[in-house]
């Protein structure tokens, strides 16, 4: 990616959801088809309302950037594919076995972490819910 940490410095101006291919294409500094191509073929964390390829999309913007960061791992394992690992040395054979279980570790860590998220968020939902139904009423 050209301008990664140009697309990482949009999301402090960036509201935490978006909700068209033309807003997650803004965000990441690209084009729109070039976004949708990243969607699916390296997996960019886009969620669709209803089904089929037409359907509305949304972004959540803490998915975006965990995806940035981790996506050049994921681009490194794609090239160490390529290369045809299996045909070479054993220390390339050790290097792909590593960046595999790299890429392992990052989408593990990418679930757990919007996991986390949206846990948080609910649990921050029934706090609130809880306070308000607690709260001392005053006398009118």
């Amino acid at each position: 990616m050209k301008n990664d940490s140009r697309a990482v410095a949009n999301a402090a101006s960036a509201p935490s959801r978006l909700n068209s291919w033309k807003e997650i294409a803004g965000f990441l500094d690209r084009g729109v088809r070039t976004v949708q191509r990243w969607e699916r073929e390296l997996h960019l964390p886009v969620h669709r309302i209803g089904k089929g390829r037409r359907s509305p999309v949304f972004a959540v913007v803490s998915e975006l950037k965990f995806w940035l960061v981790t996506s050049a791992g994921r681009n490194a394992i794609n090239v160490v594919d390529r290369e045809g690992i299996m045909h070479d040395s054993k220390g390339r054979k050790r290097e792909a076995q590593l960046a595999a279980s790299l890429y392992q570790l990052a989408q593990t860590i990418a679930e757990s972490s919007v996991r986390h998220q949206r846990q948080a968020e609910a649990l921050e939902k029934n706090i609130l819910a809880l306070r308000s139904r607690f709260s001392p009423r005053k006398p009118k």
